[in-house]
């Protein structure tokens, strides 16, 4: 997903809201929590670049819950400063960080929680219902959507 933001190239809006969508959607990914905060970092600062206040005080506030080094917190508490004094979003983007959600393997689109998605049955990965019998872009083994067992393992 980081691969997908970073090929966008910031010069045509439609690419500046994707970037934005992506870099969010990766903080939301289970990382260890060093790995956690260079995503916030990232989705902070691109969020501030643009003047999405809202949202890069939102990556802020997360991120200085992860407990940083004091040099990244001062840069987090100074944008989080600055943004909370217009807290407003320049560039909508479709992200809800209330809503529970997986993101689609292939789309890279977020599928929220009760609505419809299909899995991968080998490696569970979670995907949007058009992309149902197309081949699983994570474990390339299993047809998406196809009726197994999946992965199974015995212990002796």
């Amino acid at each position: 997903m980081e691969q997908a933001r970073r090929k966008l190239t910031l010069d045509n809006p439609e690419n500046i809201k994707r970037s934005l969508e992506l870099a969010a959607y990766f903080t939301h990914c289970r990382l260890d929590p060093a790995h956690l905060q260079l995503s916030l970092r990232s989705a902070m600062g691109l969020n501030n670049r643009v003047k999405n206040c809202l949202s890069a005080s939102t990556f802020a506030r997360r991120l200085l819950e992860l407990a940083p080094p004091t040099q990244v917190a001062t840069q987090a508490r100074q944008i989080q400063s600055v943004c909370d004094r217009t807290p407003r979003d320049e560039i909508a983007f479709e992200y809800d960080q209330y809503n529970p959600f997986v993101v689609c393997a292939i789309s890279y689109k977020p599928i929220y929680k009760g609505s419809p998605s299909v899995e991968c049955p080998y490696c569970r990965a979670s995907y949007l219902p058009e992309h149902r019998g197309s081949l699983c872009a994570i474990c390339e083994i299993s047809q998406i959507g196809a009726n197994a067992t999946g992965l199974k393992n015995f212990m002796q």
